[in-house]
């Protein structure tokens, strides 16, 4: 009873410390779906996964379109930065979404894009893996431009006017929770992830 009740004021004391924002990207390495001080990059990792809640936010409540519509998905752009020795590789898509809208690589920066005809509904999404070769404890975050390119972002098409009434809900514009690898000295950056490291071995 002492350690759910523990549990239950963690996640208000989490909640209350960080305002919802709509929308949550992340890099998920070690294959359990989330982003936790437990997703860290070695020589060992050969590729990473990258999720979005397109109508929850980091710590997945819930979220609405501000101007009413479906926080449906039917494209993903995306820019990954890398803090050390990262070799990007092949991007595989995982929504079924055949349109390449665009892909580069630049320094550090790499991004991708991909687009469909058809509308998936709100919800969570594994969009893809993307191959990776590692040499050190380097990190990967996700970012909302690079200078590299003008035309690169970080968002998402949806029914969803957003900002700028285009449809596409962009990062650091239309949302804000992203979650990278931890690198060499682990972070968590979620609630969920929090309570993971705070209950894990129990």
């Amino acid at each position: 009873m002492r350690k759910l009740y523990l549990f239950c004021v963690a996640v208000l004391a989490l909640a209350a410390a960080q305002p919802a924002s709509a929308q949550f990207m992340w890099i998920d390495v070690n294959g359990d779906g989330f982003c936790d001080s437990q997703d860290v990059l070695d020589n060992t990792v050969t590729s990473i996964d990258l999720w979005l809640a397109t109508n929850q936010d980091a710590n997945f409540f819930p979220v609405t379109c501000p101007t009413g519509e479906d926080l449906t998905i039917n494209s993903y752009t995306f820019i990954l930065r890398s803090t050390g020795n990262v070799t990007f590789g092949a991007w595989t898509d995982a929504m079924a979404f055949g349109t390449n809208l665009g892909t580069g690589l630049a320094g550090n920066d790499r991004w991708v894009g991909r687009g469909s005809g058809n509308i998936l509904p709100p919800g969570t999404y594994k969009l893809g893996s993307h191959a990776i070769t590692v040499t050190g404890s380097p990190s990967i975050s996700i970012i909302s431009s690079t200078s590299a390119s003008s035309q690169a972002l970080t968002s998402f098409g949806s029914a969803c006017l957003g900002t700028l009434g285009t449809n596409t809900m962009k990062l650091g514009l239309d949302w804000f929770d992203t979650c990278g690898t931890a690198g060499g000295t682990p972070v968590t950056d979620t609630t969920w992830g929090k309570i993971k490291a705070l209950y894990r071995g129990d």
